[in-house]
C-alpha cells in the first residue's frame, strides 16, 4: 500500500515537471520563466525523496540538506537580479 501512494505521488510529480516544462517554454519574460523554474527545481527534489523512500541509498540526506541550501539561496538571488535587470 505505501509503494502504490508513492509510485502515484512520483506520477503526479513527474505530471507537474512536465507541465511545468512546457510553461516555461511558452511563457515570454525572464521573470516567470524564472520562477516556474525554481517549481521545476523544487518538483525534482520532491521526486527524489520519493525514490530515496523506497530505495536504499547513504547519501540520501546529504543530498537533500545540500540541495535544501542551493535551493534556498540561488532561487532568490536570481530573482532578484532578474527584477533589478542585472544592476548591483
Amino acid at each position: 500500500m505505501f509503494l502504490t501512494v508513492i509510485y502515484i505521488a512520483m506520477g503526479v510529480l513527474g505530471i507537474c515537471a512536465l507541465a511545468a516544462l512546457a510553461l516555461i517554454l511558452r511563457s515570454k519574460d525572464a521573470f516567470s520563466r524564472a520562477v516556474v523554474s525554481d517549481l521545476v527545481f523544487y518538483t525534482l527534489i520532491g521526486l527524489y525523496v520519493l525514490w530515496s523512500m523506497t530505495h536504499d541509498t547513504q547519501i540520501a540526506y546529504d543530498v537533500l540538506l545540500l540541495v535544501a541550501i542551493i535551493g534556498g539561496v540561488l532561487p532568490t538571488m536570481s530573482a532578484a537580479r532578474i527584477i533589478s535587470k542585472g544592476r548591483r
